[in-house]
């Protein structure tokens, strides 16, 4: 059995390596490689993988670790600064993808109010992954807009979690919605009780024994621990691992040791997350473009501009100026990698039917390969349109 995981692990890899050199070429970005190297590997496109368990395991492992770095990164103090941002901008476009993409969804073709706002849950989230490298590798990240789109981003990042935890209620599992979600607002308020207990009185000192060792690889085995003992802890509470991971970021980022932490698992991080993707890729089966190119091509369409109108209002609600708020829209008009996750819950939940599940990771891998050109090129939107209106002026 360790012969056969290594063997796919290999067998992963090698085709990623390749794939990803000929992306290079083609200047074309690594994550899109990583969905290229899953469709190429994908059960629907070869035999290799007939079984996808261990990869299933691989990602779930590289979900827990990028959500703990994305804790990690989530310094309260960097985020005074931008938290009017983070708060009222993150919400007001979460809030505004939700509503148009159920709305509409809902007037157009008339499904559930649940299937409906679920729709809303997939279009609420964007890529951080992809947007955020495009504007370090472009140097705007410290732009007006590169600032406010950081904050949205970093506010769905935080969001998935309750989306997450939303989604079997409005599945209506769990009995009664309003004792369901009583429960699970009483298991979030236990979940942070224990979280603060833990980051004044037992982290700390914790952490501050392990580096009397002073080895790295000491720290690196106690940080492990720490994040599976918390996520384990949350998995008990009725919640998830993921969300645990989360806490046990936010945990050690309010340590004096975060850096180091970061130095530690940012290797990894890219490691599990290529694997993450890799298995959505696999996930998808690429005979859905000849049956249903059509649909695939309007709700990219669809995905594209609803998501660009919600950010716009979300910045122009902010008062920020109008080429900020079109850099910011069409910046964030993708779906996100949590939107995949998220995807799978609302399959196994019955929200979303096995067709339009491909339909959607069809639609999702189109508009991440778009994403880099757009992100690019996102300040010359507005001028452009700005022309265009004066002309019919």
């Amino acid at each position: 059995m360790q012969h056969h995981i290594l063997i796919n692990i290999c067998a992963i890899f090698g085709v990623a390596t390749a794939v990803i050199i000929i992306c290079r070429f083609l200047k074309i970005r690594y994550i899109i490689g990583y969905l290229i190297t899953g469709i190429l590997l994908s059960p629907n496109t070869s035999a290799y993988f007939a079984n996808m368990q261990e990869v299933e395991v691989y990602a779930e492992i590289g979900i827990i670790l990028l959500l703990f770095t994305i804790g990690l990164e989530f310094s309260f103090t960097n985020l005074k600064k931008i938290q009017k941002y983070v708060l009222g901008g993150g919400s007001a476009q979460v809030l505004f993808t939700i509503a148009l993409t159920a709305g509409l969804i809902w007037l157009a073709m008339r499904p559930s109010w649940q299937e409906s706002v679920f729709w809303g849950f997939l279009y609420a989230l964007s890529s951080t992954a992809i947007v955020i490298k495009t504007l370090q590798d472009s140097n705007k990240i410290a732009t007006a807009h590169g600032k406010f789109i950081l904050a949205v981003l970093l506010f769905q990042d935080v969001m998935i979690v309750p989306l997450m935890l939303f989604t079997p209620l409005l599945a209506g599992e769990g009995g009664d919605s309003l004792t369901a979600l009583g429960w699970l607002l009483g298991k979030l308020v236990l979940m942070g009780g224990i979280a603060y207990l833990l980051t004044r009185y037992v982290i700390p000192y914790f952490l501050k024994t392990v580096m009397k060792v002073q080895s790295q690889e000491v720290f690196l085995i106690a940080t492990v621990f720490i994040v599976t003992g918390i996520a384990l802890m949350t998995e008990q509470l009725g919640l998830s691992l993921a969300l645990g991971a989360f806490v046990a970021g936010l945990i050690i980022a309010e340590t004096d040791y975060n850096h180091m932490a970061i130095s530690c698992f940012l290797p990894f991080r890219y490691v599990f997350m290529s694997f993450f993707f890799i298995s959505m890729g696999m996930l998808l089966n690429y005979q859905v473009f000849l049956t249903d190119l059509g649909w695939i091509v309007f709700w990219t369409l669809f995905a594209f501009f609803v998501k660009a109108m919600a950010g716009i209002i979300a910045v122009k609600v902010m008062g920020l100026e109008w080429k900020t708020a079109f850099a910011v829209g069409f910046s964030i008009a993708q779906i996100g990698e949590f939107s995949f996750v998220l995807a799978q819950s609302g399959l196994s939940h019955g929200l979303i039917s096995d067709n339009n599940y491909q339909i959607f990771l069809a639609v999702s891998i189109l508009l991440m390969s778009l994403t880099p050109f757009v992100v690019s090129n996102a300040e010359r939107i507005y001028p452009i349109f700005n022309k265009l209106i004066q002309r019919h002026e």
